[in-house]
């Protein structure tokens, strides 16, 4: 076995070093996957994640090594830089990603589809999808058999993190899949047995319900999302009792309402379903209405990362800035709303009520009511009617997990690293 080595750089690893190397993209994916690796890391292995897009800022802070498509030695073949900086051209300015990655990503990407599809096919797909259409799977092949990790891990999400274990089949290195919500889209390739040698879900009915699909029921393990985890923390459940106390919120028997809202887009992305950008800003007024209407409640606003954080503040109307901590802010509100933010399944989980307005064109994809964690509304008129009927008081979740994710995690990745 070789040894770890403490260095915590960005940069693209040393053959056969690595015991795991992670592969994710950023928002809930790399929270879930940072608490395994944190772990891993703690326990002396050495690991990498390949950072994809914006998990880059968020491993940066976190201090474990990584690296990400800039890294990765074809980046500065010129025909993949050629063809970066055409494409990033072609895409509305934005500051989140630095220039050199997004064009790393973009060219290395594009020339891997036009190396499946054809030049003509790629041009096609790249005019009706864009993005969508990628699904590196030679890159990944080259990365794996450079870097010959003994085992690798990574989300449910499409394009690299799928075609990365897809790889690691071609390759036979072991890989395993931490599934970290619903996967009613990705079920399409999650049920299919030999993607990945196991599947981790947060919940037993999604394992059910990949069981119905045709997975073996062996290749599956319910072990909970390691980004919750600190849900059931008694720091946690402590900090949502201060940041009540500190902000007023439910002072003189006022029911604070936490509106977690979440961006829709023009069209499904799997499904290309149309969509309808401004739900997300419509229930905001909406709810702003509520508020006006009936001094019982108060709205608490938390957008998401991607969104405008300008938020608009009044009587009874707070604004949640990005550096509050959700797993404390749903234990701090009395009810959690959500169109279809994982924010509905980390109030559920923290035994807060949730409401789940469910006329999105995700709705199919975190089906809150059906699963029986939400009181669910289909349209803005049933809002205030399914309010007065929610019992408002937490439910007693202690002990719902005496173990955390992270740990069932461990136990089944010691059967590969032993």
């Amino acid at each position: 076995m070789i040894s770890p080595t403490p260095s915590t750089a960005r940069g693209y690893p040393q053959s056969g070093s690595l015991d795991v190397l992670f592969v994710s993209y950023g928002g809930g994916h790399i929270q879930a996957i940072l608490p395994v690796a944190q772990a891993l890391h703690d326990a002396g292995k050495n690991i990498c994640i390949f950072a994809l897009t914006t998990a880059a800022a968020v491993v940066e802070k976190s201090g474990l090594p990584y690296f990400t498509y800039a890294d990765l030695p074809q980046a500065r073949e010129q025909a993949v830089i050629a063809t970066g900086q055409r494409l990033a051209a072609q895409m509305p300015a934005n500051n989140v990603l630095p220039a050199a990655e997004t064009q790393a990503y973009l060219g290395i990407n594009y020339l891997d589809m036009v190396a499946r599809l054809g030049p003509e096919e790629t041009d096609q797909a790249w005019e009706n999808g864009g993005r969508q259409h990628f699904f590196p799977l030679p890159t990944m092949i080259r990365v794996l058999e450079n870097l010959a990790p003994r085992l690798i891990m990574a989300t449910n999400s499409p394009r690299s993190e799928q075609a990365a274990i897809d790889a690691a089949g071609t390759v036979g290195i072991p890989a395993l899949c931490l599934v970290d919500m619903f996967a009613l889209q990705e079920v399409a390739w999650l049920k299919k047995p030999g993607f990945g040698r196991q599947l981790f879900v947060f919940d037993e009915s999604v394992r059910q319900m990949l069981i119905n699909h045709g997975r073996p029921a062996e290749d599956i393990v319910v072990t909970g999302n390691p980004a919750f985890d600190s849900l059931y923390d008694p720091a946690t459940i402590a900090a949502g009792q201060r940041l009540r106390d500190d902000r007023g919120w439910g002072q003189d028997g006022r029911i604070s309402l936490l509106y977690a809202s979440s961006p829709e887009p023009e069209k499904h992305p799997f499904t290309g379903e149309p969509a309808n950008p401004a739900l997300p800003r419509d229930l905001e007024y909406h709810l702003r209405e509520l508020i006006d209407a009936d001094p019982q409640y108060e709205l608490i606003i938390r957008r998401h990362p991607s969104e405008d954080q300008a938020i608009a503040t009044g009587e009874r109307v707070y604004a949640s800035p990005r550096s509050d901590d959700i797993n404390a802010l749903v234990h701090a509100a009395d009810v959690v709303i959500v169109i279809g933010s994982t924010v509905g399944l980390q109030g559920y989980l923290a035994g807060t009520p949730v409401l789940s307005v469910e006329c999105s064109v995700f709705s199919k994809d975190a089906p809150f009511g059906d699963f029986g964690m939400s009181t669910a509304v289909e349209d803005f008129d049933a809002i205030a009617v399914a309010l007065k009927e929610i019992r408002t008081g937490r439910r007693d979740v202690e002990g719902q997990r005496p173990r955390t994710a992270v740990s069932r995690i461990l136990a089944e990745v010691e059967h590969y690293l032993h």
